[in-house]
């Protein structure tokens, strides 16, 4: 959904509710959710009242802002912004609230990815598997076995999704259960020659490998794709000048979820996710 068309939606904190209840995000409530009577009504401060046990509850209740005081213009506002990848202290200055707000906003953003990423169907077909390293600040060595660096394994589909997995190595047994995990039994899996895939085709797969050595391309075996995938993933996360190790499979999740939906009105998207979540 463009700027100007949002807008129009976003005028005051009436329409903001009925475009959020459109969406699904606020819950339209026909019934009392403590006597169950449907003698109920929107009454002062956009709040409903049960006239069978007199009892009130907020327009909120029951939906990811219930806990939260934010006007619900400013809120949609936020998924926007969240939307367009603008950074956290731009978005305080564009939308007048606090830092911790908008952090907690986009967090809160974030977690509600990674619950619907993860929910994704297996990947079939020509697979691209391939690991990469992530953080540490020290200087050392680089690629496999570099230190204090979070190893991420990553799978392709060609002309499909790409799925990231934080792992606590690349051992076989690890890479070989995360590919099981991930990947439909009888797909043609490629790889480099690292061995820890080398019991791939034990387990139902198929495979070819790709020597770097002599060349990056053989015809259909590379895996320029997963790689393609893991310097888009790395130039993000370069803006945020490192993250915590509680926060990282968050903003991992959502680069995957940018990658795969990339072609789509991610707004939209990001409104279908909040609306089916669970608070």
């Amino acid at each position: 959904m463009d700027i100007i068309t949002l807008s129009q939606h976003l005028v005051s904190e009436e329409t903001a509710a009925e475009f959020l209840r459109a969406k699904g995000i606020l819950k339209i409530f026909t019934h009392c959710p403590y006597c169950y009577s449907v003698r109920i009504h929107i009454v002062r401060r956009n709040k409903y009242k049960c006239y069978a046990c007199h009892r009130e509850w907020s327009q909120r209740r029951d939906s990811i802002l219930e806990h939260h005081r934010i006007p619900m213009s400013k809120f949609v506002w936020a998924l926007k912004i969240f939307e367009l990848e603008v950074p956290v202290l731009r978005a305080v200055s564009e939308l007048g609230l606090a830092y911790n707000t908008i952090h907690h906003l986009f967090t809160l953003f974030r977690q509600q990815i990674y619950a619907f990423v993860t929910q994704d169907e297996l990947l079939a077909g020509e697979i691209e598997a391939d690991e990469s390293y992530f953080g540490g600040k020290r200087k050392g060595k680089r690629g496999r076995g570099a230190a204090n660096k979070t190893p991420v394994f990553g799978i392709l589909e060609r002309n499909g999704k790409v799925k990231v997995e934080i792992v606590q190595d690349v051992k076989a047994e690890t890479l070989l259960r995360e590919t099981i995990r991930k990947v439909k039994r009888g797909s043609l899996v490629y790889t480099d020659r690292f061995r820890s895939y080398d019991g791939l085709v034990a387990y139902g797969f198929r495979h070819e490998r790709i020597d770097h050595a002599q060349h990056f391309v053989n015809g259909k075996v590379y895996i320029n794709g997963i790689e393609g995938f893991w310097s888009y993933a790395k130039g993000k996360l370069l803006k945020f000048h490192g993250l915590s190790t509680k926060l990282f499979p968050y903003y991992l999740r959502e680069l995957e979820f940018r990658y795969n939906y990339r072609h789509e009105d991610l707004f939209d998207l990001l409104l279908d996710i909040l609306a089916s979540g669970s608070y």
